[in-house]
C-alpha cells in the first residue's frame, strides 16, 4: 500500500465524516442517536444496543457499534439524563465517542409535551498505518503506527410529542472543530436533524406510522428519508423506507416480551456502489425498564382499576353518612 492510497483514504474519510454521522434505519427506534432531547419521551429507562454492518462485500465499508442509555431521574423532577458510547470503522480510520446528555420535559398542554436537551462528549480519531509503504521515509505523517486526533464534542435538541405525534430537530456536531492529524486536517461540521411522524389507528389492532427524516450538513444538499411503518398492537412491526440518492430499506421488529424488542433492517443501495456490495444490514435491541405493578394487567386495565378507586372514593364522600342512614326505632308501647 503507497502513502498514494493512505492519503486519498484518510481524505476519504474525514470528508465521509464531514458530510454525514453514521447511518441509522432504524431512527425511529434509536432516535436518542439523533437527537438526545428524545430521552424521556418515556416514563422509564431505556437501553440499547446497535450494530449496523454497512455495504457487505466492500472492503474498508463503514461498521458502527453503539451503545446508549437514558431515562427520567426520579429525585428531579423532568430532568433526564442519558449517556451513549459510540465506535466508527471505516477503511483505515476508526471514530470512538462518548456523549452525556441532560434534558428537561415540560406539558405543554393536556396531552402536548416538550424537551429540550444538551449533549456534550468526546471523539477519538485514529488512522491506521500498519503495512504503509511510504516513498518518503521521512515523512512524520507515517512516524509511528497510528495518527491519532481528539476533539470536544457537543450537541443540542427540541423534541415536541404527544401519544401519537412527535416531532424533533437536532444539531450534532455544533461547535464545528478541526481534526489534526499533525499535516492533514478535516472538521467535525455541524448536522442538523429534522423528524416529524403520526400514528394513525386503522383497525384496533393495525396502526400505521409515516414519518419523515431530513439531514443536512454543509456543503452537501439536505437529504430526506421517507418511512412508513406498519404495526400490529405495537408489538410487532414491518416497514420501508426511502433514503434519497442512497437506498431504500426493509426493517421489521418484535417485542419479544414487553421490556424487550428486536429490530432488523436491510438496505439496498440504488447507486453505482450496488455493484460492489450485498447491501447493508442492522440489527438493534431495546430493554425498557418497566416496573410491573400487577403481573397480570396491562396499562389499559390500570387505566379501569384508577377509574373504578377513584369512583369508590367519590362514592364514600357523597354517600349519607351511617348514622343518618340507620332506621327510626319505633317507640315500644308501654307496660301497665
Amino acid at each position: 500500500m503507497y502513502i498514494a492510497l493512505v492519503a486519498a483514504s484518510l481524505m476519504f474519510c474525514l470528508n465521509l465524516s464531514a458530510q454525514q454521522l453514521s447511518l441509522n434505519t432504524n431512527y425511529l427506534l434509536n432516535a436518542y442517536a439523533y437527537n438526545p432531547a428524545v430521552a424521556g419521551a418515556k416514563p422509564y429507562t431505556q437501553a440499547n444496543i446497535y450494530y449496523r454492518n454497512q455495504w457487505v462485500g466492500f472492503d474498508g465499508a463503514p461498521k458502527t457499534f453503539m451503545l446508549s442509555m437514558y431515562g427520567p431521574v426520579k429525585k428531579l423532577k423532568n430532568i433526564v439524563l442519558g449517556g451513549m458510547i459510540n465506535s466508527d470503522k471505516t477503511g483505515l480510520m476508526s471514530t470512538t465517542s462518548g456523549y452525556l446528555s441532560v434534558g428537561y420535559h415540560v406539558k405543554i398542554t393536556k396531552k402536548i409535551k416538550a424537551a429540550l436537551a444538551m449533549s456534550f462528549g468526546l471523539n477519538q480519531f485514529k488512522v491506521r498505518l500498519y503495512d504503509v509503504r511510504a516513498y518518503d521515509q521521512g515523512d512524520d505523517m507515517l512516524t509511528g503506527n497510528i495518527l491519532t486526533a481528539n476533539t470536544f464534542d457537543g450537541g443540542a435538541g427540541l423534541y415536541i410529542y404527544t401519544d401519537k405525534f412527535f416531532l424533533g430537530v437536532s444539531d450534532q456536531h455544533m461547535y464545528n472543530n478541526k481534526i489534526n492529524f499533525k499535516n492533514p486536517q478535516g472538521r467535525e461540521n455541524p448536522h442538523l436533524y429534522g423528524v416529524i411522524g403520526y400514528s394513525i389507528k386503522a383497525t384496533k389492532t393495525f396502526s400505521v406510522q409515516p414519518s419523515v427524516l431530513v439531514k443536512y450538513s454543509s456543503p452537501t444538499i439536505a437529504q430526506p428519508e421517507y418511512t412508513l411503518k406498519f404495526l400490529y398492537n405495537n408489538v410487532a412491526w414491518l416497514g420501508a423506507t426511502y433514503r434519497t440518492r442512497d437506498a431504500i430499506a426493509f426493517m421489521a421488529g418484535v417485542t419479544v416480551i414487553k421490556r424487550l424488542s428486536v429490530a432488523y433492517s436491510f438496505d439496498y443501495s440504488i447507486t453505482a456502489i450496488r455493484k460492489y456490495n450485498q447491501g447493508s444490514h442492522e440489527i438493534m435491541l431495546q430493554y425498557n425498564f418497566i416496573k410491573k405493578k400487577v403481573s397480570s394487567v396491562d396499562e389499559d386495565e390500570f387505566k379501569i382499576i384508577d377509574n373504578s378507586i377513584h369512583h369508590s372514593i367519590k362514592n364514600k364522600k357523597t354517600a349519607p353518612k351511617l348514622e343518618d342512614a340507620q332506621p327510626e326505632k319505633k317507640e315500644e308501647p308501654k307496660k301497665d
